[in-house]
């Protein structure tokens, strides 16, 4: 509806790693115009710059109810990136959503979605 892809621009900060014991590391966002209006709670394909180069990935926004989180974040795992990028700058350009944020019974079963998830992202 706007014309265009909706983004949001932040740098790369420490989160709890618990992406990468279930083979799903995420990069964790810090807005720098923290009054930017974020999409809802959900699962999400982006666009991703890091390093001068556009990515593809998913990109979780919310509480991540499955491990007890409670404070809202924005956190995008890269596909087919494999680099150390912590207080580097990252653009999100919004592509489409996949689905809502849920809670799993289980790390394997959300591990289970997350590969659902980017096999989503890829097409």
């Amino acid at each position: 509806m706007l014309g265009y892809g909706y983004e949001l621009y932040g740098v790369v900060v420490a989160g709890n790693r618990m992406g990468r014991t279930i083979g799903f590391p995420t990069a964790n966002m810090q807005l720098y115009e923290p009054l930017k209006l974020v999409p809802g709670n959900g699962v999400y394909v982006v666009e991703v710059e890091v390093l001068g180069q556009w990515y593809r990935g998913m990109c979780n926004i919310g509480t991540r109810p499955t491990v007890g989180g409670v404070s809202r974040t924005i956190e995008t795992h890269i596909l087919d990136f494999e680099q150390d990028i912590y207080g580097l700058p990252l653009r999100l350009r919004f592509v489409r959503r996949i689905r809502d944020e849920r809670k799993f019974p289980s790390l394997e079963a959300l591990r289970e979605q997350l590969a659902l998830d980017a096999l989503n992202c890829k097409k």
